[in-house]
């Protein structure tokens, strides 16, 4: 869950219109955007050593695959990512074969269960190899979205060496047979002298298996010296072949336990395989590389018996290093998906806890409206709020904390304590306010920052024109509120924003005044509402309007859940708080609705 966070906002300019602006000096804020991709925990396996290893859609889009997956492939990453998972360039190279992981697509993301075959693939050069593929369905354990998650081994090298392996014992068979029969016509010269040619050409087979399979493979007699070691046995442990033949296993590879400590030969399986005659697997085991390094194995020990005696054994063993480095992956990959649970579900208490119900002033209907992000990881960094002061005004506050995690919402809680605190009987010099919210907050270490507006909404039944209140505000780099009329039409309140909070104490920030008339309706909002990836400022605010444009009359919390409707898609990457606050009318008697009222407004 990647997300490159708001850092700023962009000044905007301003705009004749309904404000009565009495501007003090002020610097704009930096602006930055935000992107989103696959969930943040798959980033922990992208160095994973499997030939592919992919996120997608439950539509089958590729969202993101290991780096395995396109540079052994010879695929180029920007090509494929998007792209439906079977219209990669994976499966090129048969529509039959890309007609066949579809449907397995849709019938895994149908629910179905997880699906394992062996299917081809191909390259970018057009080479086809087999991967052994699994397709599986998960979920994220914070948002509860589905991915399909396919994942493969290249077992082209390991299939054509069992094809080679099955040809050397059929050679073996056969050899065997002629044996038989040569002891049978001993006197046949010729015959005996064909039968060794068989069984040197079926020597040289088993001797091409042994060189070419991926496991380490050792034959040792009775007590225990090295009688032959093929070449994966001699890469894996860096021992020659000549430092092994004719010497003791045991002590040479496997004398001593995972922590260094003698390791017996007696209670060593393979070495109980040689007293009992028995086979004898073993999944935990250690050898010991020339350099001194230790490589986790697993083995199997099978004796050789002839004429009911036990003549020697042969060990096969696999070097378990890459597995054991996935399962740790999977390990991590777990605790960082439980972490990133426990952490949201902290801030999100944290930020719920904070998030208070409005004031019910006479004549004033104030709603609000906070909607996480969809991602787990994004969380805590905006905020509202909307209380009375003394004098019967009411103040509403709309805030963004710059950061989506834990520390956000920490710091959401800061910044919203000292405002409401500072603000409620600061009166109505807003711009001094928030000049003692910064001067508070450096003085105890807050350094976080954040942008934010605060508004008081005063009775004023001197103001021309018919208008009953006015509203004042002061901005830190937070966008500009609205005001909405009832026929629909609606006026951006744009003024020079100021510095953030938290960047200068000293800062010289300006008051702003614009009549409230009845029956409008001033909305706050934060960047989630109308800030999208690949459009600016002033397209948000274009769409902001147009999504409003037939809510003027709508009763206000209609209102702020239809806005939330259109405006903020289901994968949005931020949060959104929002304030809807209806001016009603004095003269009349305040319309039924949920707030009930408890005072002048």
């Amino acid at each position: 869950m990647l997300v490159v966070e708001h850092a700023g906002r962009h000044p905007a300019t301003p705009r004749p219109g309904a404000v009565i602006d009495h501007p003090q000096p002020g610097l704009p804020a930096d602006g930055a955007v935000a992107v989103g991709g696959a969930p943040a925990w798959f980033r922990a396996l992208d160095d994973t050593t499997l030939a592919l290893l992919a996120i997608c859609r439950t539509d089958g889009t590729l969202l993101a695959a290991n780096r395995q997956a396109f540079e052994g492939s010879g695929l180029a990453p920007a090509e494929q990512v998007g792209r439906p998972f079977w219209a990669t360039g994976w499966w090129s190279g048969s529509t039959a074969v890309a007609d066949r992981v579809r449907a397995w697509c849709a019938e895994v993301a149908a629910g179905g269960a997880p699906v394992r075959a062996q299917t081809p693939w191909f390259h970018a050069d057009g080479s086809e190899r087999t991967l052994d593929l699994t397709l599986q369905l998960v979920h994220d354990q914070a948002t509860g979205t589905a991915y399909l998650l396919p994942n493969g081994t290249d077992v082209t090298d390991r299939l054509a060496a069992a094809r080679t392996a099955a040809r050397a014992t059929a050679a073996q068979e056969e050899a065997e047979a002629l044996r038989r029969l040569d002891a049978a016509r001993s006197a046949d010269v010729a015959h005996l002298r064909a039968v060794e040619a068989q069984l040197s050409r079926a020597l040289e087979l088993s001797e091409k298996v042994l060189a070419n399979t991926a496991d380490g493979i050792y034959g040792l007699d009775t007590d225990g010296r090295v009688e032959f070691v093929n070449p994966a046995a001699v890469r894996i442990t860096g021992h020659s072949r000549a430092e092994q033949l004719g010497g003791e296993q045991h002590a040479l590879i496997h004398g001593r336990r995972h922590d260094g400590s003698p390791y017996p030969r007696e209670e060593c399986p393979i070495w109980r395989a040689l007293r009992t005659g028995v086979p004898v697997t073993a999944d935990d085991e250690v050898f010991w590389r020339r350099n001194g390094t230790p490589v986790p194995v697993e083995l199997v020990a099978v004796p050789t018996i002839e004429d009911g005696a036990v003549t020697g054994v042969v060990v096969s063993f696999r070097d378990l290093t890459d597995r054991r480095a996935a399962a740790e992956q999977a390990a991590e990959l777990r605790r960082l998906e439980e972490q990133a649970a426990q952490e949201r579900a902290l801030s999100d208490r944290l930020q719920q806890a904070l998030l208070t119900p409005p004031p019910e002033p006479d004549h004033l209907h104030v709603a609000v409206r906070y909607q996480p992000a969809a991602h787990g990881a994004q969380v805590g960094g905006d905020w509202y709020d909307a209380f009375r002061q003394p004098d019967g005004s009411t103040v509403v506050v709309i805030g963004d904390v710059v950061g989506h995690d834990s520390r956000a919402a920490a710091a959401m809680g800061q910044w919203r304590g000292l405002m409401r605190a500072l603000a409620y009987d600061g009166g109505g010099d807003l711009p001094a306010v928030l000049r003692r919210v910064e001067q508070t907050a450096r003085g105890l270490d807050v350094s976080t920052l954040a942008t934010a507006v605060l508004a008081r909404i005063e009775r004023r039944p001197d103001l021309p024109g018919g208008a009953t209140r006015l509203l004042r505000w002061a901005s830190a780099g937070h966008l500009p509120p609205l005001l909405l009329a009832p026929d629909g039409t609606s006026t951006v309140l744009h003024t020079r924003p100021g510095l953030m909070l938290g960047v200068s104490a000293d800062a010289v920030r300006a008051g702003h005044e614009a009549a409230l008339p009845d029956d409008a309706t001033l909305l706050l909002y934060t960047d989630g509402l109308v800030e999208r990836r690949g459009a600016d400022l002033d397209q948000g605010l274009a769409a902001l309007q147009a999504a409003v444009a037939d809510l003027g009359r709508r009763p206000v919390d209609e209102l702020c859940d239809t806005l939330l409707a259109r405006l903020v898609p289901a994968s949005v990457a931020d949060d959104v708080a929002l304030i809807a606050v209806r001016l009603h009318p004095e003269d009349r008697p305040r319309p039924p609705g949920p707030a009930r009222p408890t005072g002048d407004g």
